[in-house]
């Protein structure tokens, strides 16, 4: 019993170093409640939620093109960045000659002469959408001679199946080079970058049609794998965004042509099939046809500027110069024709005796007659021209066009204004030389620039639809 208390002492560790508790004061504890990073937040509402909850502002359209028309930098900063990027090259030098000179080359040919625009403006606007040509002008004037509802419902259908066997090739070659981007992309995870590099193979292989629901079966597979990857970031999200549009676009039914095409055929006059056979095998033979390499569009302008972006992209070094003007630019053109921009958009750059400027209009042709039975002669067209000039900075025009009398509102500096003023009398004879007149000019302070949805009034709201006119 002597010894009891010495079996019971409770073994310990004498080398364990207790630690010791810091007394903190108040200062030191003090909680940040401005940093709210770590707080969870709410889950975003549904859109279907969003329509009861009177959520209308926020219906107008999707975000990323709402923020492009309330922004005004999209009105001037097209072709601004072209010209910041022609600056940069010219005044560093660069250790590749020839690609120094190969940029001067398509700066130099960017530039219009005067006599020029008029062409230029038309083939712009021959490229800015799929539906021009004979084809699509037999069709609208057969469409004119029947009311038929199901004969409307006939030739939307020959279109969405004329525009989808067109778009094929585009399609293949876009998921081709999204997929190769993304290989460079995923250089780290060498398994999962040559995966990529596979599939981008695939696409532009020449059986790709045949084999395009294998390829995006395993195409969507790598896709869900990039997403679990520590590589995964919001510049992949976007780029797979984007793959998974042009994936959705793609029209797998071979037959779809054929169906829409007998259907018309069995509702037009005798004397229309045989020339609208002939107009639809030109049509799809010259794309069937057209190289990968060939100019795609007429416009001078617009195919330069195709030029410039491609060698910069490809280039490193002038990349490394500037490295956000392919993403300004882009931004910029997304105000261009499209879907959700019922605009008809022109860049214009002008070289007139050493002076170089430049314009960028937007037009719409029908504002305020859409689904009206007005004439062609009592519409009214509304235009924005953004011009910048040498000496004269940025200036607008604002034009509106009724029974060929034209309402114009110059905005310039408080500088400049004086000299516009003393010239008002002559712009009003600009127009002479036609049928249209010059009734009134307003010139204004320009005090900031104007988004495209302060001049066009209901443009976000016609934006938030699609443009399925004939």
């Amino acid at each position: 019993m002597a010894n009891i208390e010495k079996f019971a002492t409770p073994i310990t560790n004498r080398n364990i170093v207790k630690p010791i508790s810091e007394h903190k004061t108040a200062e030191g504890e003090k909680v940040d409640f401005q940093d709210t990073s770590k707080v969870k937040q709410t889950l975003a509402e549904s859109e279907l939620l969003k329509q009861h909850t009177g959520d209308i502002e926020n219906q107008r359209g999707p975000a990323v093109f709402m923020n492009l028309l309330t922004d005004p930098q999209v009105t001037v900063g097209f072709m601004r960045n072209i010209y910041l990027m022609m600056d940069i090259v010219s005044l560093l030098s660069m250790q590749n000659g020839s690609l120094t000179e190969e940029m001067q080359q398509l700066f130099s040919e960017l530039n219009l002469f005067p006599e020029e625009i008029a062409d230029e403006m038309i083939n712009q606007e021959n490229s800015s959408t799929a539906f021009k040509g004979e084809l699509f002008d037999f069709l609208r004037d057969v469409l004119a001679e029947n009311k038929n509802p199901d004969f409307k419902k006939a030739v939307i259908s020959v279109l969405k199946s004329v525009n989808c066997e067109k778009s094929k090739a585009d399609i293949l070659r876009a998921l081709s080079a999204s997929f190769n981007y993304m290989s460079a992309q995923m250089k780290p995870n060498k398994e999962l970058s040559a995966v990529l590099h596979s599939i981008s193979e695939r696409f532009s292989s020449e059986d790709a049609m045949e084999n395009f629901q294998n390829i995006r079966d395993d195409a969507l597979s790598v896709l869900t794998d990039i997403e679990r990857s520590i590589l995964y970031n919001t510049q992949n999200s976007r780029l797979i965004s984007m793959i998974r549009y042009n994936l959705s676009r793609y029209n797998t039914d071979s037959d779809f042509l054929t169906s829409s095409v007998n259907y018309l055929m069995t509702m037009l006059k005798e004397e229309d099939k045989s020339e609208f056979l002939q107009l639809l095998y030109d049509h799809l033979a010259y794309y069937e046809n057209r190289s990968h390499s060939e100019i795609l569009s007429d416009s001078k302008v617009m195919n330069t500027i195709t030029d410039i972006l491609k060698l910069q992209s490809e280039s490193e070094e002038i990349k490394s110069l500037d490295s956000d003007s392919v993403e300004s630019i882009i931004h910029s053109m997304l105000s261009s024709p499209s879907n959700f921009t019922p605009l008809l958009h022109f860049i214009i750059p002008v070289e007139y005796e050493d002076v170089v400027s430049f314009a960028e209009m937007w037009i719409d042709p029908d504002e305020g007659n859409h689904g009206s039975s007005e004439s062609n002669d009592e519409r009214l067209i509304h235009m924005l021209i953004v011009f910048d000039m040498d000496n004269l900075g940025r200036m607008e025009t604002e034009l509106h066009v009724r029974n060929k009398e034209i309402t114009l509102s110059l905005y310039c500096s408080e500088e400049v204004r004086p000299v516009i003023e003393s010239i008002s009398k002559d712009l009003r004879k600009c127009a002479d030389f036609s049928d249209y007149k010059i009734s009134s000019v307003n010139i204004k302070q320009i005090k900031q620039p104007r988004s495209l949805v302060d001049v066009f009034d209901g443009l976000s709201v016609k934006r938030s639809g699609i443009n399925v006119k004939i």
